[in-house]
């Protein structure tokens, strides 16, 4: 009896033991079990975050995207309407002062057009930094951004070279002609192109590369400045053109002198007596009437001609660097590589007949002129035709 109630006390405590550790047994399974519930809700709360800020960003970009448009919209109606009613006239007859109070008033009161084109770049600006944010990656990945960025570097060259104007009325010819530019790049972007086009992608694998940063911000920045600088060219024609029906050519020599003397006080002392050498030899051939708004014009046409032409230079050498890298080649004729090449050697070719050939300005400027429609047949054309390795592939269907 003595052994039974041992054995049977044994048991008993035995069975205690195994339904205590099974007890606590369901406890750590039951706790892993809530420990991954708290993990799962908590991913689905980043996910609702992380989609609500996409969106947020989405709908910041548009807003952003309605308020350069509408930006740029009414600065280009304030241009033109000063443009064409503006009873400022300036010549070769003003003083000096009067030229240097001019400039002083530009400086010290900045207009309300000016207003809307920092308003529409700012707003750019904004539109790129958040579709970087959205996307992860620099925002030159289609042609929605492209545009958005060129339309934003127009405005930036437009702003700089507004600061180099001396005078009211190269002021406004370039904001007449550079602000529309702009505003077709935006609405183009906003109004032409399929919501498929207008939404971020990932990057093609082609595309993960630093250089995609340093060689198509280049070449945009070169696209930009060739633009501003084809429509000063542009308007130099014109102004030429009108100026020559309306007072004939008899005055060419103050105007040659008069840019001669621009380019020499630009170069600086050292090698400025050759400058206005070469300057006042193509000058001479000048059908002009001695008016400073064409000595202004052709003065901001070269120089802004000369970036756009540097930075288009280091953009194709950069562009041959990342190909060989890319494709195992450094040039392979293809469209855009052809078109590109195209572009380089019309703007040469203003470069030579402006600086050694002795053209006279008006057709020089015509060839700077004719760059306009080479740089978007380059920029646009090669692109949505999809043709090549750099194609988006819209006016085919593909």
């Amino acid at each position: 009896p003595l052994s039974l109630c041992t054995s049977a006390s044994a048991s008993a405590r035995h069975g205690r033991r195994r339904h205590t550790s099974a007890r606590h047994g369901r406890r750590p399974s039951s706790s892993k079990a809530l420990a991954v519930g708290d993990v799962s809700l908590a991913v689905g709360d980043v996910s609702v975050a992380a989609s609500s800020s996409l969106v947020s960003l989405s709908a910041t970009q548009a807003l952003l995207g309605k308020v350069a448009f509408g930006s740029l919209l009414g600065t280009t109606g304030v241009y033109w309407g000063k443009a064409a009613f503006s009873n400022r006239k300036e010549n070769t007859d003003d003083s000096s002062g009067s030229s240097t109070s001019s400039s002083k008033e530009t400086t010290t009161s900045r207009p309300l057009e000016q207003y809307g084109v920092l308003a529409a770049n700012a707003s750019l600006f904004l539109l790129l930094t958040a579709r970087w944010l959205e996307s992860g990656h620099f925002p030159l990945s289609n042609i929605y951004e492209s545009l958005m960025f060129l339309a934003w570097g127009v405005l930036a060259t437009q702003m700089f070279v507004e600061r180099k104007a001396a005078g009211e009325s190269g002021r406004l010819l370039l904001g007449a002609l550079a602000t529309p530019t702009a505003l077709l790049a935006v609405g183009g972007a906003t109004l032409a192109l399929p919501p498929e086009l207008q939404k971020s992608a990932a990057l093609v694998p082609a595309l993960k590369s630093n250089w995609l940063m340093m060689h198509v911000t280049v070449m945009m920045m070169s696209y930009a400045a060739l633009m501003v600088g084809s429509l000063l060219a542009a308007g130099f024609v014109g102004l030429d053109v009108y100026l020559e029906l309306t007072k004939g050519a008899d005055s060419s020599s103050s105007t040659a002198g008069a840019i001669a003397e621009n380019e020499s006080m630009d170069g600086g002392e050292a090698g400025s007596a050759a400058v206005a050498t070469v300057v006042s030899n193509a000058a001479a051939l000048l059908p002009g009437r001695g008016d400073a708004r064409l000595v202004e014009l052709d003065s901001l046409s070269y120089r802004s001609l000369g970036l756009g032409f540097a930075l288009l230079t280091v953009g194709i050498i950069s562009g041959a660097v990342w190909a060989n890298e890319a494709w195992g080649s450094y040039w392979s004729w293809d469209p855009k590589e052809t078109w590109a090449l195209i572009c380089w050697l019309v703007y040469a070719s203003y470069l030579h007949t402006r600086l050694v050939a002795g053209w006279r300005p008006r057709d020089a400027a015509a060839v700077g002129a004719f760059g306009f429609v080479v740089v978007w047949i380059c920029y646009v054309g090669v692109n949505l035709f999809g043709v090549g390795l750099h194609s988006y592939g819209f006016l085919n269907g593909s």
